[in-house]
């Protein structure tokens, strides 16, 4: 079927000759292309409209300009008008047959939305929903617009900067870190260290380490790349019955290589698990705490889940509440949170005491529990 801006309506003369006739669709297309036009190139940026007989499913090519400069930033943009394309809480633009294109061209695409009734414009990121859709191993069939995204002389700054750094997220050596960001389903900061390893199997992983961080993040696309908080006195060997001595780090399971591959990742990134020089230190309580150090701690918080558990990560604890803890020979007991504070000793860290004991073990804020449910 051809494009829908190629379809003629006809309508006969006196003369019984067909006569082409407007289609309706045409008066709030027009008027949403038009008013993202007028607000584009009244802030200097370059617009281009693609004919309607070359539309295929991209209405305007955007070139961005900064202090009236042209950059090499450029943004394709799907355009709708009218009151049909409203959903619940905001808008929907359908995929139809773009899905590739927009998702696996050198330029993202854009959606705007056109509201006339209110003459107010909403956009989405039609390009990376696509990708968040696919790594999620869906089909996605609509673009979402959300009504907070709206798209004004007010917002318009935002709105350049968030399209220009998505369209720059593929060059120089940004590009890997993206990829990598795309494929775990996070984001990386400019200043995070991420390292990125295949092992034996094919499976993925990706060992992040963020500045000023006590810990490390891992994640293993066999975990479903579901963040680990790792560190380096994790990093073991238990030996597990039947199965006898493997390398672990924290309650994953590793061979050989990736025991190898982690060790080196947290000698190369020590510097960077450093606190800032400028921070201040926690003041110590009027009385004063002992804490454990990461490799006294004999034994793991368990993560195991049943219908009476719940998840939480150590910064989430609080005084009273059970806990299940895994000894070095995988026997899991409850706990009970007698007090939790931040460490002194190891800056962003997080110390628990259990079970009224005079000496707290220490964590870092990210690492798991297993919680007994709270009673509604």
């Amino acid at each position: 079927m051809p494009p829908r801006k190629q379809i003629l309506h006809f309508a006969i003369d006196a003369r019984g000759e067909k006569l082409p006739r407007v289609p309706k669709s045409r008066r709030p297309e027009r008027a949403a292309v038009n008013a993202l036009r007028a607000l584009l190139e009244q802030h200097d940026h370059i617009v281009q409209e693609i004919d309607g007989q070359n539309d295929f499913g991209e209405d305007l090519h955007v070139t961005f300009t900064e202090d009236h400069q042209v950059t090499g930033d450029m943004i394709k943009v799907q355009v709708k008008g009218g009151n049909s394309w409203r959903r619940a809480g905001g808008y929907g633009v359908p995929v139809g047959h773009h899905a590739s294109t927009w998702a696996d061209g050198n330029v993202p695409v854009f959606c705007v939305v056109h509201d006339p009734e209110s003459d107010v414009l909403y956009w989405a990121n039609a390009t990376k929903q696509l990708l968040e859709a696919r790594r999620d191993r869906e089909a996605l069939t609509t673009i979402t617009v959300n009504s907070t995204n709206q798209l004004d002389d007010a917002s318009l700054a935002a709105f350049v900067l968030q399209a220009r750094q998505y369209a720059n997220r593929y060059q120089g050596n940004q590009a890997l870190r993206i990829r990598l960001g795309e494929m775990a389903g996070v984001e990386f900061e400019a200043s995070d260290l991420v390292v990125h390893f295949v092992n034996r199997w094919g499976e993925d992983l990706i060992f992040w380490q963020r500045q000023a961080e006590g810990f490390a993040t891992l994640l293993h696309s066999d975990l479903d790349w579901e963040p680990r908080c790792i560190w380096p006195e994790a990093l073991r060997v238990t030996n597990l019955r039947v199965i006898g001595p493997v390398p672990m780090v924290a309650d994953v399971i590793l061979d050989e290589a990736e025991l190898m591959w982690l060790t080196a990742c947290f000698e190369a990134t020590g510097w960077a698990r450093r606190p800032l020089p400028d921070r201040e230190p926690a003041e110590r309580g009027a009385a004063d705490r002992g804490e454990y150090g990461f490799s006294a701690r004999v034994g793991w918080p368990s993560a195991k889940v049943t219908s009476r558990r719940e998840l939480v990560t150590a910064k989430e604890l609080v005084a009273g509440e059970r806990i299940y803890w895994l000894s070095q020979r995988w026997n899991e007991r409850g706990r009970l949170v007698s007090e939790v504070w931040e460490s002194v000793e190891a800056p962003g860290a997080v110390c628990v005491r259990f079970d009224q004991l005079m000496m707290a073990d220490t964590f870092w804020p990210a690492e798991r529990f297993a919680r007994r449910r709270r009673e509604a």
